[in-house]
């Protein structure tokens, strides 16, 4: 895809950003960071807002389901109940802008969660990395799909 620089997505690394844009790479890293909160807080309500209604999730890799929004938001509290605390981070984060309104993105996520098994208390540890896309809706950038893929569960 050529860009205004007249490059390709790929040959993009390291260009420096017109202003617009790199207000719209602070709103999807602001959105990565709101996601991360709102699992950690158990907010799935908040959580559930940072996507569109019909972006597809997918946690399989990490033993979850795929759905919409709706679904998962319903799904989570279950999901999550074993675990005391969970403490997301996220680094690395590329963005790719796919039109004027839309992006795909990937980033890595270390995801440290306090566990009570059997009465015994325990560290798990998830190492994974999210594939994105992103879509503008209004003045809002949202989710319009995250895949998990996660590489390694310790603990």
């Amino acid at each position: 895809m050529n860009d205004q620089h007249g490059g390709t997505e790929e040959s993009l690394d390291g260009w420096v950003l017109d202003q617009e844009r790199l207000a719209d790479r602070l709103a999807i890293t602001d959105l990565l960071t709101a996601y991360a909160y709102a699992v950690d807080d158990r907010n799935w309500s908040r959580w559930e807002s940072l996507f569109l209604p019909d972006a597809v999730i997918d946690y399989t890799s990490a033993g979850g389901i795929v759905g919409n929004p709706a679904e998962l938001a319903a799904w989570m509290p279950d999901a999550m109940a074993a675990f005391e605390f969970c403490l997301h981070s996220t680094s690395t984060h590329e963005v790719r802008f796919t039109g004027p309104d839309s992006a795909t993105g990937r980033a890595h996520v270390f995801n440290r969660n306090g566990a009570r098994w059997d009465g015994q208390f325990e560290i798990v540890d998830v190492g994974a990395i999210y594939e994105d896309t992103y879509a503008r809706s209004g003045n809002q950038w949202l989710f319009s799909g995250r895949f998990e893929h996660t590489v390694y569960i310790t603990g």
